[in-house]
């Protein structure tokens, strides 16, 4: 299986970041359109996951070191695609020079966060009408 994780350009593929998270998110866990989309596009480091040359994963990366908006496709799922993608995201921002990195994970995930070495810190609190838990992983 080729797999390929790597940075994205914002400007010249937000056409397979967009298809990727409106089917996971938008269409799959019915989150509002309005609310997936937002005003850090632009200033995120994206990310891409390509299965046998198809983008199937993305994720984001905020300069304030906030992981975000990861999603694999459904019929991508259970191949390690996703903590492939969260290595390579903990990577470039360990290069970045980054110490600490966070993210908000969905309360089903927090188990493959954990594994990914992220600390669940404070409360369950609800966003987009989903569960989530803020965790935390040091770089260093």
């Amino acid at each position: 299986m080729a797999v390929l994780v790597r940075p994205a350009d914002w400007q010249k593929e937000q056409e397979s970041i967009r298809a990727i998270r409106e089917a996971v998110f938008v269409q799959e866990q019915k989150v509002p359109a309005d609310l997936e989309w937002d005003n850090l596009e632009e200033s995120s480091q994206h990310f891409l996951v390509f299965n046998e040359g198809v983008a199937v994963g993305t994720g984001r990366l905020g300069k304030n070191g906030k992981i975000g908006r990861m999603a694999i496709k459904q019929s991508a799922r259970g191949l390690g695609l996703g903590a492939q993608l969260l290595n390579c995201i903990c990577d470039y921002a360990k290069q970045r020079g980054l110490f600490n990195i966070y993210l908000h994970a969905q309360q089903h995930a927090q188990g493959f966060y954990t594994r990914g070495g992220f600390i669940a810190e404070g409360e369950i609190f609800y966003e987009a009408g989903i569960p989530h838990i803020k965790m935390v992983r040091q770089l260093n």
